[in-house]
């Protein structure tokens, strides 16, 4: 089993890969911000907690003792990162140079797996082939331009990298629609459910990533379909008209995209859309008994 850091571990997405690490048997290191709620890890075996700020190097040096691999989430995120860039900055691109920072006085090179997200290719609506891994990078956003800095950081470093470019995420939960959706009606976009995410990210722990490509993690091409589709049929769960929902008026960054190499290593593509909305609807009754 394999010692293994978090970084941004005590948010909604840390704890979930988490738990799931945890099930698998791994040791768990826990790092965060001292303001964090570490509540949900009480009682955990096996598991250290870490508080401390990863812009400083000093601070995340004893959450890396003995780890073999490093999951880094911590980052600011959507529509957060788009309020405010210095943060972003500071956060996601800063907050990785001072991670390799402090990996560069450890005598064994953990390897890193870092979640990177799609959004670093920009608008690709003018895109007629599915979008595959080698596609030239072009964000228009802060939240995406701070990941293609992050990435560089971590190309250069001579640490052993895994970079994940994540699909939009999706649970069934009972939940208001976006205002509004982060897409256009028209738009090719091809989401992913969370369990999927876990279970990619899990996989990949004891497998062996040699390509120095990005693995595109999606839901495959049985989640590709047009936004006006995909909220329609979560509409109808919802019991709420497609015409009463708005979607952007210009593309957001989703696309369609070439998971065959990613599926392939990591065997993840587990939920198809049809299952996510007898999930969704599940959900919803269960919420409104």
């Amino acid at each position: 089993m394999a010692e293994i850091l978090i970084t941004g571990g005590a948010g909604s997405f840390g704890r979930t890969l988490a738990t799931e690490l945890r099930h698998q048997g791994h040791h768990l290191h826990i790092f965060d911000l001292p303001s964090c709620d570490f509540n949900y890890f009480n009682g955990w075996e096996e598991t250290n907690i870490f508080k401390g700020d990863i812009l400083k190097p000093g601070s995340i040096k004893d959450a890396l003792k003995d780890v073999s691999v490093i999951f880094h989430l911590a980052a600011i995120l959507p529509p957060v990162s788009e309020a405010d860039q210095d943060r972003t900055f500071k956060v996601n691109v800063e907050g990785t140079q001072s991670l390799m920072t402090a990996c560069g006085s450890l005598n064994n090179a953990p390897r890193l797996i870092f979640a990177s997200s799609v959004s670093v290719y920009g608008d690709t609506s003018n895109e007629k082939e599915v979008i595959r891994p080698d596609h030239p990078v072009n964000p228009n956003s802060w939240y995406a331009e701070s990941k293609v800095k992050a990435e560089e950081i971590l190309t250069a470093s001579d640490l052993p990298v895994s970079n994940l470019r994540i699909s939009g995420v999706v649970i069934p939960a009972f939940l208001d629609p976006p205002e509004p959706w982060p897409f256009m009606s028209s738009q090719q976009i091809e989401l992913l459910v969370l369990p999927d995410l876990i279970t990619a990210m899990v996989n990949l722990v004891g497998a062996e990533d040699m390509s120095e490509q990005p693995l595109l993690i999606a839901g495959g091409p049985g989640w590709q379909v047009s936004g006006e589709l995909y909220v329609t049929r979560w509409g109808e769960v919802m019991d709420i008209p497609v015409e009463d929902m708005d979607f952007m008026d210009q593309p957001g960054w989703l696309h369609w995209y070439d998971t065959s190499a990613s599926q392939a290593l990591l065997n993840y593509q587990n939920t198809s859309i049809d299952s996510f909305f007898k999930e969704l609807e599940i959900a919803v009754s269960e919420a409104l008994a």
